[in-house]
């Protein structure tokens, strides 16, 4: 009888952590809601998202997939940047990612 809650602490130990769960895409961090850029400046836009596997992601500006053509454009592992910020740049982006078990949406 005195084995079983030894027996039974290893077993717990040898579960997996939460952290260490695979599964969708997640908030890493808080998302800035608004940003105001200056005109001709450079600009940085932060997906704050982490899964197992790291996600992949794409971005939308006013439901426009953002490509490689959009020359100032590039987008980063853990953002956006937009370089010499025109006016026409205002809008909603969005971040998707994706991963094997499903996406979110920032």
């Amino acid at each position: 009888m005195t084995r079983s809650p030894a027996l039974l602490l290893l077993l717990l130990g040898a579960l997996p952590s939460a952290e260490a769960a695979r599964g969708p895409p997640r908030m890493a961090d808080k998302v800035v809601p608004r940003q105001v850029a200056r005109l001709g400046r450079t600009v940085r836009l932060q997906c704050p998202v982490e899964g197992d596997p790291p996600p992949l992601t794409m971005w939308t500006k006013d439901g426009r997939t953002i490509h490689s053509g959009w020359s100032r454009f590039r987008v980063l592992p853990q953002g956006l940047k937009v370089k010499e910020v025109e006016a026409e740049d205002a809008g909603v982006y969005v971040c998707k990612a994706t991963n094997g078990f499903g996406s979110l949406s920032v």
